[in-house]
């Protein structure tokens, strides 16, 4: 129907892949390419009414209150459309980071005519592929030194980016608003949220919102949710010397991403600390403060220095206040309630 007037975002069937990065974002917020999906809902169905489905009460109570105008799933409703998030598995979603750009690009018609004049010969960076794939947003700045490749795809730099020389970018690329790029090397496709700092090697991967991994070190093939700090010279494997089929741990579950290449799944708020080693197929769950130096297979939520203690709650929580402060963000009173409510589901009754 191209007009529905109910939209039902159904998470009660979350595959086992999303369970680690959906403990705190359902996958409806994460920022892809510059929009989430419910934004992407709400302007092509502006007249539509969402509601959302969920079978956790308190990840539930977390999202209405996050999103007051969304409502509570009504099972006598007949919903003229249903999204789930089956499509956003991360390795699926890497394979379609072009497709992503460009319909964001095709959403947000500004981003074609509000872009920077660029003057080959006097701005100091340098186009390898068509130029009028480059993206550049009026307040985006661009340090002398820095190469676009668009051959293999579109780029985008969003509102606000800082881009510093010696830095090599490669399409399809999207960084988004307000972030920070020092002398990377951003290459294969990737999808870098708002208010990131990025620095190093990054090849293939999506990186959410308010996500730092500023240093030199290798992140490949990987999907890092919001509020992760990545370490100087952490690293991350993304194929096997084998060449077999990545397969994830998840708790008690595998999972196999049916990919040769895939580096680490990394959940929100997680701190990987320097010069960490992540094994081919590495999943780190909610919370977690790893210093270890070789991390391999699951780590399970607020997995605290080696994997086999738990982060204090009291620790985590005056910890991440003082991580969002830094970015002028608070923590919620629902949102804190429901780490108290999920730290104790997760990890005293689990104990």
């Amino acid at each position: 129907m191209s007009h529905p007037e109910s939209i039902l975002i159904d998470d009660s069937e979350r595959p086992k892949a999303l369970e680690p990065l959906s403990r705190f974002h359902s996958f409806f917020e994460w920022n892809l390419a510059g929009f989430t999906l419910l934004g992407k809902l709400k302007i092509k169905y502006p007249q539509a009414r969402i509601y959302y489905k969920c079978k956790d009460p308190d990840f539930q109570t977390l999202i209405l209150s996050r999103y007051p105008d969304i409502l509570p799933n009504k099972e006598d409703k007949k919903m003229e459309m249903i999204v789930s998030p089956e499509g956003f598995l991360p390795w699926d979603l890497q394979r379609t980071v072009t497709t992503l750009i460009e319909d964001s690009l095709s959403i947000d018609k500004s981003k074609k005519k509000e872009r920077q004049k660029i003057k080959s010969k006097s701005s100091g960076f340098h186009i390898v592929g068509k130029e009028k794939h480059l993206y550049l947003h009026p307040t985006a700045v661009i340090y002398p030194g820095v190469v676009f490749d668009t051959t293999n795809g579109p780029i985008i730099i969003d509102k606000d980016a800082k881009i510093t020389s010696f830095s090599f970018l490669e399409g399809p690329l999207y960084i988004g608003k307000g972030c920070s790029i020092d002398s990377a090397r951003i290459a294969g496709g990737s999808l870098i949220g708002n208010h990131c700092r990025v620095g190093g090697e990054v090849e293939n991967s999506i990186l959410l919102d308010y996500t730092n991994k500023h240093h030199e070190g290798f992140l490949g093939h990987s999907f890092v949710s919001s509020w992760v700090n990545i370490g100087a010279l952490a690293t991350t494997s993304d194929l096997k010397n084998n060449y077999g089929i990545v397969k994830l741990r998840i708790g008690e579950h595998e999972v196999n991403t049916g990919t040769i290449k895939f580096g680490s799944l990394i959940a929100p708020f997680s701190k990987i600390a320097i010069g960490v080693m992540m094994n081919t197929g590495c999943v780190i769950d909610l919370g977690s403060n790893l210093v270890d130096s070789r991390i391999s297979g699951y780590q399970s939520p607020f997995s605290w220095i080696d994997g086999k203690n738990r982060y204090r709650l009291d620790s985590f929580l005056s910890d991440t206040k003082k991580i969002m402060a830094r970015r002028s963000i608070n923590l919620q009173e629902h949102e804190e309630n429901y780490i108290k409510a999920i730290y104790s589901k997760l990890v005293v009754n689990a104990t």
